[in-house]
């Protein structure tokens, strides 16, 4: 099993939600805020004079657990979507995932994920 982690722009999230509703093999996200800085540490916050910097952007992490074979195309896929082309556009990340457990039924690995 894997576990996908994306850092996406906040209005990229819808697209990347109605898209993967579409298929009916993915196996639902969770959506977290977040904040955080890349390369380019701060912006210019749009209220801010030039001067002013923000130290952190507001993003949305998405949180995807999948078996192992899905993984590349899933990670691929929000990829895509989540695509502006500018710099912040964020990252995706696959991990190891080494258990899951559904709590309602108590179904554990690849099961918990369906």
């Amino acid at each position: 099993m894997k576990l996908i982690l994306a850092i996406v722009r906040d209005f990229k999230v819808t697209e990347v939600v109605d898209a993967v509703e579409q298929d009916a093999t993915f196996p639902g996200m969770s959506v977290l805020d977040c904040r955080g800085f890349g390369r380019e540490k701060a912006a210019p916050h749009e209220h801010a004079s030039q001067e002013e910097l923000t130290d952190f952007v507001d993003r949305k992490a998405l949180i995807v657990a999948v078996p192992d074979e899905t993984a590349g195309a899933i990670a691929r896929r929000i990829e895509q979507l989540a695509h502006t082309g500018r710099p912040g556009d964020g990252k995706v990340f696959i991990l190891p995932l080494e258990a899951a457990v559904r709590i309602a039924t108590g179904e554990r690995g690849e099961a918990a994920l369906e």
